[in-house]
């Protein structure tokens, strides 16, 4: 059973996130035309995330006050890593995108698997709903990077890397129970910091167009939708 649980995880976040990849292939011959409109697009997408999936979640499960200090606590080590990583000012958003999905990931999983202990039904309906979830998150970190001058391939190959936690948290939430469970709020408060910091520093400063708004608004009524 744990076995089973873990590579629905496991696919759920591969497929989805890995998909969105995809698309950025579509996106690449055309990403120094429609840069403003991509990055406004991936900012969107993650901002809308962040608000209406992992901080509402996170306060129905561990209240406001607690919520604000875990997603603040993501701040500050996002912005430790960012001063960490050796790579030049044009790649660093993206991999910074990267990380943050790759931190997401795993409460999702912890949700998949609990949810499975709970009952099947639930926790297959939850797989699936989150993998399609995956699809905007895994096109925002993959349009990041088609930014940064990666080849597609590679691009593609981290995109799919991102859903891997995805199946490490669904073989925790299944294996352990209600002890991770009880932190999954945590976990989605410090990932709503981290994607929030990579916006609001990384993505919106670099993009100060009309063109950047239309792709902000694009990408919050494409979460919203799925």
């Amino acid at each position: 059973m744990i076995l089973k649980v873990t590579l629905i995880g496991l696919l759920a976040g591969v497929i989805g996130t890995g998909f969105g990849g995809v698309i950025s292939a579509l996106f690449n011959k055309k990403v120094d035309k429609y840069l403003n409109f991509f990055m406004g697009l991936s900012g969107g997408i993650m901002l809308a995330v962040v608000v209406f999936d992992l901080m509402k979640e996170s306060m129905e499960i561990m209240g406001v006050f607690y919520t604000v200090i875990f997603t603040f606590l993501g701040v500050i080590m996002t912005m430790l890593i960012k001063n960490i990583l050796d790579v030049s000012n044009d790649m660093k958003s993206g991999y910074l995108i990267f990380i943050s999905i790759l931190i997401h990931n795993l409460p999702e999983g912890l949700a998949i698997g609990s949810s499975f202990m709970s009952a099947e039904s639930l926790g297959i309906t939850l797989a699936i709903v989150i993998g399609l979830h995956n699809i905007p998150e895994g096109l925002a970190m993959a349009l990041g990077l088609v930014g940064s001058k990666i080849k597609i391939s590679k691009i593609i190959l981290f995109t799919m890397i991102a859903g891997i936690p995805m199946g490490i948290g669904s073989f925790l939430g299944a294996y352990f129970g209600g002890i991770f469970s009880s932190l999954i709020g945590v976990f989605l408060a410090i990932a709503a910091g981290t994607m929030m910091y990579v916006v609001l520093e990384e993505i919106f400063p670099k993009s100060r167009s009309l063109y950047c708004i239309i792709g902000f608004l694009v990408g919050t009524v494409l979460v919203s939708c799925i």
